[in-house]
Parts: C-alpha cells; sequence; structure tokens
C-alpha cells in the first residue's frame, strides 16, 4: 500500500511539474506577443512617416528644380553699375599681385628706356640743330633785331635743348606707350582698353597744342613783345632766353592739350567724381593758372595769361565732354 501511494504521488509530482513547466513556456510567448503588439503599432505609426517622406521629396524635388529658375531669373536680371563699378572689371588672368621693389625695377627701366631714346633722337637732330635756330629766328625775329649770345656757351646749349625739345616731339607716342606699358600691369581690362585708345588721341592733343602755339602763340607774343620795346630802347634779344621762351611755350600748350583726356581718365577710373570738379571750379582754376606760370616763364605775363586761358577753357570743354563719355 505504501509503495502504491509513493508511485501515485510521484505520478502527481510529474503531472504537476510539466504543468508548471508548460505555463512558464507559454508565458514568454504571450510576452512576444505583447512587444509584437507595439511593433505593429510602430509599423503603423511609421506607415504615416513613410508616406510624408514620400510627399516630402515631391517638395525637395521641386525646391531642387526651383533653384535653377531662380539662379536664372538672377543671371538675366540686369545689373546696374555707377560707371566707375562697371569700369572697373574682373582684372585678366595674367595680372599678379607684385612687391613694390619690382615696380620701382621696372620704372627704372622704362625712364632707362625712354632716355635712351631721347639721346638718340637728341643726336640725330642735333646737326641739324643749328639750322633749325636760323629758320626759327627768322620765322618770329625781324631782320632788324640782331642775334646776341651773352655766354660763350649759350650757343652750345640752345643747340642742345632744341635737339632735347625736337626728340620729345618726335617721339612723344613712343613715351606714351612706355608709359602706358609701365601702367598697364596694375589696370583692369576696360582701363587698358581705355588707355589704348586714349595713347593715339593724346598724341593727336600734343599736335594741337603745339601748333597752336607755334602759328598763334608766338607770332603774337614775339610781335608785341618786340613792339612794346621798341618804342623805348633798341630791341637786342638774347638766344638763350629767346629759344627758352619758344621751346616752353611749344612743349607747354602740348601738355596743356592732354587736360581733356586726363580728367576723362581719372573721371572715368573712379579717382575724382565729376560733381566734384564742377563743386571746385575756383581750386581747379587756380591750380591751371599756377601751372600756366610754369610752363610759361615770362616776364611780361603774357604768355602765362595766354596759357592760363587755354588750361580754362579746356577745363570747362572737359567738364561738357564728360557728359557724353
Amino acid at each position: 500500500m505504501t509503495s502504491l501511494s509513493d508511485e501515485l504521488n510521484k505520478l502527481d509530482f510529474s503531472q504537476s511539474s510539466e504543468e508548471n513547466q508548460s505555463k512558464q513556456s507559454e508565458t514568454p510567448v504571450s510576452n512576444m506577443g505583447q512587444t509584437a503588439a507595439p511593433a505593429a503599432d510602430a509599423g503603423q505609426t511609421a506607415a504615416p512617416a513613410a508616406n510624408a517622406g514620400q510627399a516630402a521629396a515631391p517638395a525637395a524635388n521641386a525646391e531642387q528644380a526651383s533653384a535653377p529658375a531662380a539662379g536664372i531669373s538672377a543671371a538675366s536680371k540686369p545689373e546696374f553699375l555707377s560707371p566707375q563699378e562697371e569700369f572697373k572689371k574682373k582684372r585678366p588672368e595674367s595680372d599678379y599681385e607684385e612687391h613694390v621693389v619690382g615696380h620701382l625695377k621696372e620704372l627704372r627701366n622704362r625712364i632707362i628706356i625712354a632716355g635712351l631714346v631721347l639721346l638718340v633722337g637728341a643726336l640725330i637732330a642735333y646737326p641739324f640743330s643749328g639750322d633749325l635756330i636760323a629758320y626759327l629766328w627768322d620765322q618770329f625775329i625781324p631782320e632788324s633785331v640782331i642775334m646776341s649770345i651773352y655766354s660763350p656757351t649759350e650757343y652750345l646749349v640752345t643747340r642742345l635743348k632744341l635737339s632735347i625739345a625736337a626728340a620729345i616731339c618726335v617721339f612723344f607716342p613712343f613715351l606714351m606707350y612706355e608709359l602706358f606699358k609701365f601702367m598697364s600691369r596694375g589696370l583692369y581690362q576696360n582701363e587698358r582698353k581705355f588707355l589704348i585708345k586714349v595713347v593715339p588721341l593724346s598724341f593727336i592733343l600734343f599736335v594741337l597744342g603745339a601748333s597752336l602755339a607755334y602759328f598763334i602763340i608766338l607770332p603774337l607774343f614775339m610781335n608785341y613783345v618786340l613792339f612794346y620795346s621798341d618804342q623805348t630802347a633798341i630791341a637786342q634779344i638774347g638766344l638763350g632766353e629767346t629759344f627758352n621762351t619758344i621751346i616752353s611755350l611749344v612743349l607747354g600748350f602740348g601738355l596743356v592739350f592732354q587736360v581733356p583726356l586726363l580728367m576723362v581718365s581719372v573721371v572715368r577710373m573712379g579717382i575724382v567724381e565729376e560733381k566734384t570738379l564742377r563743386k571746385g571750379r575756383l581750386v581747379v582754376y587756380g591750380t591751371l593758372i599756377g601751372f600756366a606760370f610754369l610752363i610759361a616763364p615770362d616776364p611780361t605775363m603774357i604768355s602765362q595769361l595766354l596759357a592760363g586761358v587755354a588750361l580754362v577753357v579746356l577745363f570747362e570743354f572737359s567738364l561738357i565732354l564728360l557728359k557724353f563719355v
């Protein structure tokens, strides 16, 4: 009996243990079901997010498509610039920054080249300077006036000065070219194109100014001075002083006629504004008259006044020209 009861107890214990194991095995499955439910919910919430992403993708594509259109419209929009900003375009690829020592060396080389050219021109003109002195003397001085020399070297120095002046007149375009080559490395592309046009115009204006002095100013000046002197004393004119006056007037008026180009250049490059020049007329007039006294040394002040009037007229002409340039 005892053994039979023991066997029944063992059987009940094994059955209960099997039931417990089956319950424990079912619990993770139920937990997995519970965890699967949030996953399903997450899938349900992810679906709208995916739909939102799909909806955002066309919007992004629309933004990307609108970006080129905006770029095209911005590019096609006209850009309004001031004359100074329009004049200063992108520098050429050949342009580069250089130390000041490099610019000084280049300036030295340009000056040496220009000096050598003038020296060669003066040496070529020197053998003809004697005939040129006689020709100019006959052009401006009456036959009754005797040529006078007041120092042993006066005639030689006068011939040298006249030879150098002739070389400057002949090689003036080359001198302007050397100046352009020195300045071109620091200029914008439009400024270079502008100066290329300026160089021939500068030579033309130089010839006009020198011609005005030679054909109009000098005859009037010489006739007035000699007529005025003839009333009180016998005219006895020194060779050196006479040709100093001739050279200074011819070269001076050639430089004076560069004023229009100079003003147009500084205004186009943005160095000075046009309204500043218009408002400061009195200051500019005083500066021009002072410059006239430098280029035309004359004790009677006739040539200075003529040069000053020419400078003022050219200044006003330049202001008118700036309205159309």
